[in-house]
């Protein structure tokens, strides 16, 4: 079967370039980076040289005595946990986080914060963008009371629609009451320009496996003057940040990945392949009914979340996958569990919209032929369940 992956939001394939890359590491032999011997100072250049790669792709500061800290670690989950947690260990207070973020976020800001009162989620209105009206009011009234605000948590771009949050406009805001902003970029890196001192972000998450680059690494980026306390001890690497072995292969082949997906945004290939997001969009509305979940909003331009009323999304899901197609019923972490997605029930949208939504996600490698190919399979299978009704 000629298989076609429309699942780029849950994990994307190894990029050849990375995957020559680290294999040429591990052919050469790479030793632990904290050894004080000439192979551990060989180890040691080429993971400094991983992580001032990275920093400089995100506009993050790098070459001065404000430069950025990057702790690296296991991935997305793991980068946020350690963002919320750590924030808030410094500094125990209120905990404000976006209303379609990630579980990652979501649960750990309700996990710490102590009382659902200590512990707010921004509502977004019906595209997911979130309402700064109601986060600049909580921010005076935390600060009139002579309170704290450990961290304002809001993902940059939705991993289950793609809609983008207005980041600097966040950052603003919470600057005059000196609160750290934090965000998930995972999805967004690559696909949307982005500079972390121009957004004005405290800290920001980033992982490898959604951008072509190997799983199980990943980075949280703090600001020169943002501390936290670890999650990880024993160790005293990475500063005393995160204990454990520091992974320089998968390192190297983060950074790798990382300026090549920026390499291609700079090309424009990420505009081309909103062309052909957009195109699969139009040709569902018009030969199934489709709705295009947050169509107004700014997106990213390779997610597609559409909603197919009246027809059982795990169901169509199955049938899609029989025949070879791979998408998804929403954020990997619970597309599994067969609740409905979080970040749509944050929207307020009808139930039947929520129920009949799938995520479809492309990648720079997707091609015209596969969207055409995805496009006859999607609406045989819909013409099926409709006949069958």
């Amino acid at each position: 079967m000629n298989s076609i992956y429309f699942d780029n939001n849950a994990t994307t394939c190894l990029d050849p370039v990375v995957a020559d890359k680290m294999h040429q590491l591990h052919l050469m032999g790479i030793y632990n980076p904290a050894s004080q011997h000439r192979l551990g100072r060989q180890a040691l250049s080429f993971l400094e040289e991983a992580k001032q790669q990275i920093l400089e792709a995100v506009g993050a500061p790098c070459s001065s005595m404000d430069s950025a800290q990057i702790i690296l670690n296991s991935g997305g989950t793991e980068s946020n946990n350690l963002a919320v947690f750590g924030l808030h260990q410094q500094q125990p207070g209120y905990v404000f986080v976006g209303g379609t973020d990630h579980p990652s976020v979501i649960e750990a800001g309700r996990h710490i914060a102590g009382s659902q009162d200590r512990f707010r989620v921004l509502p977004t209105d019906s595209l997911g963008i979130c309402d700064f009206d109601v986060l600049q009011s909580w921010l005076a009234e935390i600060h009139d009371k002579g309170e704290v605000v450990s961290c304002v948590s809001v993902m940059l771009g939705n991993n289950e629609t793609g809609v983008l949050q207005d980041l600097k406009c966040i950052s603003q805001l919470c600057a005059k009451y000196d609160v750290p902003v934090h965000s998930d970029i995972v999805q967004a890196l690559g696909k949307s320009p982005i500079n972390m001192q121009d957004l004005g972000l405290s800290a920001l998450t980033l992982t490898g496996h959604k951008i072509h680059g190997p799983v199980g690494i990943g980075a949280l980026i703090l600001a020169s003057d943002v501390k936290i306390d670890p999650m990880i001890i024993g160790g005293g690497q990475q500063l005393g940040l995160r204990a454990g072995t520091e992974p320089v292969v998968p390192a190297v082949g983060l950074a790798s990945a990382v300026s090549e997906i920026i390499g291609a945004l700079d090309k424009g290939h990420y505009e081309e392949l909103r062309l052909l997001r957009d195109r699969f969009e139009s040709r569902l509305r018009e030969s199934c009914g489709a709705v295009v979940i947050a169509a107004d909003a700014p997106r990213l331009p390779h997610t597609s979340n559409l909603s197919f009323p009246g027809i059982d999304r795990q169901a169509l899901q199955m049938a899609l996958d029989l025949n070879g197609l791979a998408c998804s019923t929403g954020s990997a972490c619970s597309s599994g569990s067969g609740r409905p997605s979080g970040s749509l029930v944050a929207m307020g949208l009808p139930i039947e919209t929520v129920e009949g939504s799938l995520r479809f996600s492309f990648s720079r490698f997707t091609t015209a032929d596969e969207i055409d190919r995805g496009l006859l399979l999607i609406e045989k299978a819909i013409e099926k369940f409709r006949t069958a009704a």
